[in-house]
């Protein structure tokens, strides 16, 4: 049996068992060790989806050596290869464009950066994409944002809307999803304390946007942040009474996250660094999630927020460009590893 005869078999038993992180760290070792490094890195990149420990065995003296080495080589691999992705697509876009953009260029991807980097701002940690030297500020006034005045127009209709769907019994699922990691969302996990009612998810149109479309009317003149034209996110977020979200880092400072207070009682509250913010009724607050953040509901009501994506202010026209192509690249190879897998698995 050949070496990619034997990668190609590893393959097929991973797509056999793609819930088993085990099996994607050595059909993924099969691959690289014939040649085919992107699908190795696919493989490893599902496998790190279900469990990220399995590719930072080499400093668990608790794990097998065998899994320890082959773990080093696939975290070195795996980081080699979305490091050279974001300078691929920088490249790309200056020959497009021919300019460039040096900020985006610095930006690192933490979970995948092959290389040392260091956070520049205290209490400031995105998980996802960080530019080093863009300014950092919790929360960004409004006056630096040319659309606050229509959004902000538009809150009664916004909030009726709402309340229509509300009284129609939209279902709001819950916004921290069971498999969601780490032991302080323990309490949330599946729960509807904190649901949404999502119009934009993961860079798709929703199904029940066309129940919003004054909503969807209003964040048209918002400069939302978009992957292939189409916007990131944008949400209405229900807190119950009670409920705390709690302290935790958002995925990037190259954008802000701006909450549209659609229904805020008091005693309801968001922490961003060192301060606390109240929410008022047709009011916008656009601040920096990458710092960390905290919510409650201390009232005797649900407290409702539209939330999205907006660019950070400081970016120049050519680096939000420069952003959403980094990462539609990085998604859309994302979404076409299992294609790449299975046709490396059938001899394609």
């Amino acid at each position: 049996m050949t070496t990619l005869d034997r990668a190609r078999r590893y393959a097929r038993a991973f797509l056999a068992k793609t819930n088993d992180p085990v099996t994607a760290l050595y059909a993924g070792e099969a691959a690289y060790l014939a040649g085919a490094l992107e699908v190795a890195v696919a493989i490893w990149s599902v496998g790190d989806d279900l469990d990220p420990q399995m590719l930072r065995l080499a400093d668990d003296e608790r794990a097998p050596q065998e899994a320890r080495n082959v773990s080093k080589v696939a975290n070195k691999s795996f980081k080699g290869f979305f490091t050279r992705q974001h300078a691929d697509a920088m490249d790309a876009m200056e020959r497009e464009e021919g300019a460039g953009a040096a900020r985006i260029r610095a930006a690192v991807w933490p979970l995948t950066h092959d290389g040392g980097f260091e956070y520049i701002t205290p209490m400031q940690r995105p998980t996802v994409f960080y530019v080093p030297a863009l300014p950092a500020a919790p929360v960004e006034a409004n006056a630096r944002f040319p659309w606050v005045g229509e959004i902000e127009a538009a809150w009664a209709d916004i909030r009726n809307e709402f309340e229509r769907a509300t009284a129609e019994k939209l279902p709001m699922t819950p916004y921290v999803p069971e498999q969601m990691q780490g032991d302080e969302w323990r309490k949330l996990r599946g729960a509807e304390d904190w649901s949404a009612i999502h119009l934009f998810k993961e860079a798709t149109r929703t199904p029940l946007a066309d129940r919003f479309p004054k909503t969807a009317a209003a964040l048209s003149n918002v400069d939302l942040v978009k992957i292939d034209g189409v916007p990131l996110e944008a949400f209405f977020s229900r807190l119950k009474p009670g409920a705390h979200i709690p302290p935790h880092y958002g995925l990037t400072n190259s954008r802000m996250t701006v909450h549209l207070a659609v229904d805020a009682p008091e005693n309801c509250a968001i922490r961003v660094g060192e301060t606390a913010y109240s929410w008022s009724d047709g009011e916008v607050v656009a601040f920096d999630d990458s710092f960390e953040h905290e919510a409650w509901n201390r009232s005797d009501r649900d407290r409702v927020v539209l939330i999205f994506e907006a660019h950070h202010p400081d970016l120049t026209e050519y680096e939000r460009k420069a952003v959403e192509r980094a990462y539609s690249v990085r998604q859309n190879w994302l979404k076409g590893r299992g294609r790449l897998i299975r046709n490396f698995a059938a001899g394609r």
